[in-house]
């Protein structure tokens, strides 16, 4: 074999060897940024889920008080207020006799 051809390669080895370091560096460095980018979708799925449910809270309790304003249940609510007033008005006239 010839001098040359060893050194030839001797210097494709290194290159593969070289190559082959600075992938695999590289791929360290790419799983690093996934498993950051991973913790990361978590956290803002953990906060996602908390706003939701704090959405359907918040729904649920409009729902509710628009059901208590309504309008059939606020006239239903004022006759009810002013037969009580009437009946009050009559006992403390008939207290009064």
């Amino acid at each position: 074999m010839d001098v040359s051809l060893l050194v030839t390669i001797g210097g494709m080895l290194v290159s593969v060897v070289s190559a082959a370091a600075i992938a695999k560096n590289q791929i360290k460095n790419m799983m690093e940024h996934l498993e950051d980018a991973e913790s990361r979708i978590r956290n803002l799925d953990v906060r996602v889920n908390k706003l939701d449910a704090t959405v359907d809270t918040l729904s649920n309790r409009v729902n509710v008080l628009v059901g208590m304003m309504s309008p059939d249940i606020v006239e239903r609510r004022t006759r009810e207020i002013e037969r009580i007033k009437a009946e009050i008005d009559f006992i403390k006239q008939q207290l009064n006799k």
